[in-house]
């Protein structure tokens, strides 16, 4: 939902910018900058939700000489990368936003550390998504696997 809030703001702000500019002649100053981190908060909160859908681009020539086992296998430690990411990215985050507390955007003047607060909220979320799905790995081989059992 969020998402298409934001995305929704995005096309509204545009519309009006063309529109001051074709009939007033006039440009909003702030329109511009709305409507890029309107984008990062796009990239980074879409991310886990393509992630979650199994939405992004892969190439499936490695995963389909693969068995059934040796693919749920190569998808848990693909789950377990995009943990090793989100993590990095929310350590990154959050030392580049100590710098980013005392800058303004130019045009909006809001702090800059709000604006790249999607990357750690959206790194967060996709902690949330991967370890839903190593759960649900490691629940189907547990059940699938007598050893695992005991």
């Amino acid at each position: 939902m969020a998402i298409f809030v934001i995305f929704l703001g995005i096309v509204i702000v545009g519309t009006m910018q063309v529109c001051n500019r074709f009939f007033l002649n006039l440009s909003l100053s702030w329109s511009e900058e709305l409507q890029r981190y309107g984008q990062i908060w796009i990239v980074f909160l879409g991310i886990p939700v393509a992630y979650r859908h199994c939405a992004h681009i892969g190439m499936e020539t490695l995963t389909d000489l693969l068995s059934e086992r040796g693919r749920a296998l190569f998808f848990a430690i693909v789950d377990l990368l995009w943990i090793v990411l989100a993590v990095a990215l929310i350590i990154g985050t959050v030392e580049l936003s100590h710098f980013l507390q005392l800058q303004k955007s130019p045009g909006m003047r809001i702090p800059m550390h709000l604006v790249y607060a999607a990357i750690p909220i959206g790194s967060g979320y996709m902690i949330i998504v991967a370890l839903r799905r190593l759960f649900a790995f490691f629940q189907h081989h547990r059940q699938l696997d007598p050893q695992i059992r005991n």
